[in-house]
């Protein structure tokens, strides 16, 4: 038996050898990140390290970490526009259903990395729902390799890899329950967090944690190698390398192309958007919510376990806390008592935070294109954002 247990450790640290051996050889010439990808909210970003990190470490780089609102880049005061040409490299990181403990993930998974920086984190309003985050949109944006890399990370305090892979199990048991299938059964991710939502010894699983840390990265390398040669930089049309805009230029920029976008409805939303998703059912959705409330959800407290990870890596956070659409809620009957409990709680945990900056917008529910449909970030909307960028990294 201790022959066998001697063999098959050998053979374990020869394996692990080479694909260290193959991971540094993958690593080795990786071409250079392109300020397109920088301006793009690629899948590989979410799924991955490598290209967070490599984009973190470009000059007057600022990590914008959001879900589907960073997709508007059709309206011109998006960050990606507005800041193109001026200096200053945002970097979008994230995509629909991308919430707190996604984003938790993708800091954590980053170890230090991302030590000492500024970065900018939305928060999206229909993200409070009382289930918290659905378990196919967890599976969606779930990656082994960012999780494996919080809780191997001896600098991560036992709360919080606690904490996360209590949330990991349960999203993997009700995903399992929701669709019957059950894609993480047996894998690192699975077992490592199993034992440390359990309250059992990680250590017996820390071999065959390490061994699929490098597969994973290996694949991540190759993965990004893809990813970067999909992008072709083109110079960006110059407005010198400053931060001083002509804000009432501007915003006049921003309300011609609004009313430009917005010719079909009374709410202030963009045209496409009312069209496919209110449009022919508008009298259908008249106090559709009411009922609804945002009090609790799962979400406040993967806010706090994200904000825990930020203050840990010392990172100052320009903290973005959306508002609602008023009058749309108005009608759907989501009331506005209801949505400033919701409001509230949020500012509450921010303020816990003295490394979080709370740019709080929610008292613009009712300012005609603020918002772009009936929840994400308009055209004023986003102008209000950079503004607060230009102050904060300044």
């Amino acid at each position: 038996m201790k022959r066998r247990l001697l063999a098959a450790a050998a053979a374990l640290v020869a394996c692990a050898a080479a694909v260290a051996g193959v991971t540094a050889a993958v690593r080795t010439g990786m071409p250079a990140y392109p300020a397109a990808l920088a301006a793009d909210n690629a899948t590989e970003k979410n799924t991955g390290t490598y290209l967070v990190s490599e984009g973190a470490r470009q000059p007057d780089s600022l990590l914008i970490l959001g879900s589907s609102e960073l997709r508007t880049t059709d309206i011109l005061t998006h960050p990606a526009n507005f800041f193109a040409g001026s200096g200053l490299q945002v970097d979008l990181v994230g995509r629909g259903s991308c919430q707190s403990l996604i984003h938790a993930l993708i800091v954590g998974g980053q170890g230090q990395a991302l030590e000492g920086r500024k970065i900018v984190l939305i928060t999206a309003p229909q993200s409070y729902v009382p289930e918290g985050i659905a378990s196919d949109m967890f599976m969606a944006n779930y990656s082994q390799q960012q999780l494996l890399r919080v809780l191997t990370d001896e600098t991560v305090p036992d709360a919080i890899k606690t904490y996360l892979a209590g949330r990991v199990q349960d999203l993997f048991a009700r995903y399992e329950a929701d669709t019957g299938a059950t894609p993480q059964k047996g894998t690192a991710g699975d077992v490592l967090s199993a034992a440390w939502a359990e309250g059992r010894s990680p250590a017996p699983y820390l071999p065959f944690a390490a061994l699929t840390e490098w597969l994973l990265e290996t694949k991540d390398l190759a993965d990004a190698r893809t990813c970067i040669a999909a992008y072709t930089d083109r110079p960006a049309e110059a407005r010198g390398n400053s931060l001083d805009f002509d804000w009432a230029a501007w915003e006049q920029a921003a309300m011609d192309q609004a009313r430009e976008m917005v010719t079909n409805n009374d709410f202030a939303m963009q045209d496409s958007y009312y069209a496919t998703y209110i449009g022919a059912r508008l009298e259908q959705q008249a106090g559709q919510d009411a009922g609804l409330s945002y009090a609790q959800s799962p979400e406040y407290d993967d806010l706090r376990c994200l904000l825990d990870l930020c203050r840990l890596r010392n990172l100052e956070v320009l903290f973005v806390h959306v508002p609602m659409h008023g009058s749309w809620y108005d009608y759907t009957g989501f009331s506005a008592d209801e949505r400033a409990v919701y409001y509230e709680n949020v500012r509450e945990i921010a303020a816990q935070y003295d490394n979080v900056q709370l740019l709080d917008l929610t008292g613009y529910e009712y300012e005609p294109y603020f918002l772009c449909d009936t929840m994400h970030l308009g055209w004023k909307g986003w102008l209000a954002v950079d503004r607060a960028i230009v102050e904060f990294v300044s």
